[in-house]
């Protein structure tokens, strides 16, 4: 499979060039984030992939599912892809997006993975210690990670803190084998 990053990488510096021209870098972040899961449903990519349908009919059928919900220069991000023929990158898009206005903003971003939705007080408590560890401008992320089966791993940067029920057992297996 194709890296798509270098590929959405001018895209996500062009849309943000623009959202801090017109002091809208957390509302566009917003809509890419929309624009991202729609395109990540198996719906929307069976029909960014159909070869019967033009990038115009694609365009009109995205369009049509987010109207109102994205703003114009989100609307000539689409326009963009269409004439480029580059749907397929608006997840990565999202993504180094996000990375830019966070750096933008000087801010940590903090994922963390569990193995089922926490309840809102856990995620509370999650969110003020690594706020309170990183500092106020930390972005906290939970993402559902099943194969993790219980516990919690939580990634800053390029460093994990592995504290999930799978990572034990690598750890235990591990020491075993020595």
């Amino acid at each position: 499979m194709i890296e798509l990053t270098p590929l959405a990488r001018p895209y996500a510096k062009a849309v943000f060039a623009s959202a801090l021209d017109t002091e809208s870098v957390d509302e566009i972040k917003e809509e890419l984030k929309t624009m991202a899961l729609v395109s990540s449903t198996t719906e929307v990519k069976n029909l960014i992939e159909d070869p019967t349908l033009s990038n115009n009919e694609i365009l009109n059928s995205l369009k049509s599912l987010l109207d109102g919900s994205i703003s114009k220069t989100s609307q000539s991000l689409l326009n963009v892809l269409a004439e480029n023929n580059r749907f397929n990158l608006l997840e990565a898009i999202f993504e180094i997006y996000k990375e830019i206005v966070a750096k933008h903003k000087e801010q940590k971003s903090v994922e963390v993975f569990v193995a089922t939705e926490p309840s809102s007080d856990t995620e509370e408590t999650i969110k003020t210690r690594l706020v309170s560890t990183y500092g106020e401008g930390t972005n906290v992320e939970f993402k559902i990670d099943p194969n993790i089966m219980g516990g919690l791993s939580i990634k800053v940067g390029d460093e994990t803190l592995d504290l999930s029920v799978k990572g034990k057992v690598k750890k235990l297996i591990n020491q075993l084998n020595f």
